[in-house]
């Protein structure tokens, strides 16, 4: 009751100081219900600021009203913002609104669509805000000449395809989807095609403003307290949906209201969760430039469209931070996905495989106990890594990609069938001495491994040390206790010391990489470093025979 009452009650007093001009996406609605309840609850104000949403709707772009100065802030879809930013008048994405996407490609079946495919020879309409080339990136996908297919702009509400001007359009499933119906197409006459499905993921209502503001301090702060304010919107737009409707009724009263009901019920599915609100997903941003995005402008992309800094900050005032910013830790995960790493990874198992199948070899073991010793020596450390890590890490990596296992197997298979052949083979100096360097690879691979994927996992910074030795040692340590042997690296060999170290060296890489978020290249030159310097200790050790000094207890002659 409480809620409702200062919901429904207008603001007795408007912020201070000049207004924050919002150009909203377009004109007022649902879609928007979190700014409304925000300013209703007068969240914006308690945030010092007095803000001001701009309703958008045909011919308003809410990028084009940000470049002409008739906005401060605009709500925009990634791929309008990716084909108007420019040299001169760059923008930049501050906060993500919506983590999901709603974008889907509406088709009626009685115009012969029966499914994607039938795409071919079709009309299909689209609004020009990026979604043509998701269009045509789908139609590649499924095979259909994208010649063969007439792209048409469309008129909003999804009414061409209502009145038959089209055979598929472009459809937000809060919006058209539910116009198209009401209008009287019965769903079973529609076919509803998401570009998710297909892996191209659409980027949709998020906050932009021009990047030369960004140097202004107090700029900055109004927007973290524009994210937060808002935050807190759609936070009780979810919890009591039907009061946020009667704030987006309040702004139009020629809204119908059951249409807005539907379009808040499925909007509210795809806003970003109060932990991730305003946080810009580079993942999702990657995919998009690689599926479709970069088709807008070719080869002159514009420049850098997104920034951290409001959500840093936001995070920082909140007690949120980490010690590592989240473009820092999502370039040191995209190390990992780099097929030239994941062959320096599958090498630096099978190494340490063939070192537990030439142990079970020279023990007499049978082919099951070469397996067993050789998997745990290619992959014991990394399993109680994971265990360690847990959440996303299981299942094991090896049980999601075969080629671990399948290799494991072939090496096992291949050192026997050598062995068998040429039996003191693996004992010759030429083949111990090339094996040694291959370990030293290997041992470099794995820890470097352990350390970037304690950093992806979002553990605090002193865990990548203790991942990349227990990566590169846990599985040697394992088959050790298992053949009821004292591991050598307890006994004053230098061996997981260097796997510290050059994790170290790693880290203190990305801490200086934090400082160049729109950029990869200070984080591939730590994991270039951390091999480095795993790799020059280990030959060092290796070379010199370089061990602890041993320590003698003395003991003193009792007297008398």
């Amino acid at each position: 009751m409480v809620l409702c009452l200062l919901l429904l009650t207008p603001s007795l007093h408007a912020a201070s100081g000049e207004p924050l001009r919002v150009q909203l996406l377009w004109e007022h609605q649902s879609q928007f219900a979190g700014f409304y309840v925000a300013q209703a609850r007068r969240h914006f104000e308690a945030e010092g600021l007095n803000v001001q949403l701009i309703p958008g709707g045909a011919g308003i772009n809410p990028i084009t009203e940000l470049q002409q100065g008739r906005a401060d802030v605009a709500v925009s879809w990634l791929g309008n913002a990716w084909a108007r930013s420019s040299a001169e008048k760059p923008v930049v994405n501050v906060a993500q609104i919506l983590s999901g996407s709603s974008l889907n490609i509406l088709c009626r079946i009685s115009s012969g669509v029966l499914t994607p495919a039938d795409m071919a020879g079709k009309r299909v309409g689209y609004w020009g805000l990026g979604d043509e080339e998701i269009i045509r990136e789908m139609l590649q996908r499924l095979d259909v000449p994208v010649e063969s297919v007439v792209l048409v702009p469309q008129a909003p509400g999804g009414m061409d395809l209502v009145i038959g001007n089209v055979d598929c359009a472009s459809a937000m499933s809060y919006n058209e989807y539910w116009r198209v119906i009401h209008a009287g197409v019965p769903t079973s006459d529609l076919i509803m095609v998401s570009p998710d499905v297909f892996g191209i993921p659409h980027v949709e209502d998020g906050l932009y403003v021009l990047a030369e503001r960004l140097d202004d301090p107090t700029f900055r702060d109004q927007l973290v307290g524009l994210v937060r304010g808002l935050r807190q919107g759609w936070l009780e737009a979810d919890i009591a949906p039907t009061l946020a409707l009667e704030s987006v009724m309040r702004n139009s009263e020629e809204l119908d209201r059951e249409h807005q009901r539907h379009m808040l019920e499925t909007v509210l599915s795809t806003v970003a969760d109060q932990e991730h609100f305003g946080h810009f997903d580079l993942a999702r941003f990657d995919a998009a430039v690689y599926t479709w995005l970069r088709q807008i402008n070719g080869d002159e992309p514009p420049p850098r469209i997104w920034t951290h800094a409001v959500w840093n900050q936001l995070s920082a005032e909140e007690g949120r931070a980490t010690p590592l910013n989240p473009a820092t830790q999502h370039y040191s995960a995209r190390v990992l996905e780099h097929p030239a790493f994941k062959a320096f990874m599958v090498f630096g198992v099978m190494v340490f495989a063939l070192s537990g199948v030439l142990e079970a070899i020279n023990r007499g073991y049978d082919m099951w106990g070469r397996l067993t010793l050789a998997f745990l020596s290619g992959i014991g450390g990394g399993t109680l890594r994971d265990l360690l890590i847990g959440g996303d890490r299981i299942p094991f990596y090896y049980v999601k990609d075969l080629t671990y296992p399948l290799g494991i197997l072939l090496v096992v298979l291949g050192a026997s069938i050598i062995t068998a052949i040429f039996q003191d083979a693996h004992k010759s100096q030429t083949f111990k001495q090339t094996k040694n360097y291959a370990d030293i690879i290997g041992f470099a691979a794995l820890a470097t491994a352990g350390a970037q994927i304690a950093v992806a996992s979002n553990l605090p910074w002193y865990w990548a040390p203790i991942c990349a030795a227990l990566t590169c040692a846990g599985g040697g340590v394992l088959r050790d206790i298992v053949i009821n042997q004292e591991p050598k690296t307890f006994k004053g060999v230098i061996y997981e010391e260097a796997a510290v170290i050059g994790a170290l060296v790693f880290l203190a890489g990305l801490f200086i990489a934090d400082r160049f978020e729109g950029t990869a290249l200070p984080v591939y030159l730590s994991v270039g470093a951390c091999l480095f310097v795993i790799i020059a200790l280990r030959v060092a050790v290796y070379k010199f025979d370089i061990k602890y000094p041993r320590l003698a207890l003395i003991h003193r002659p009792r007297s008398g």
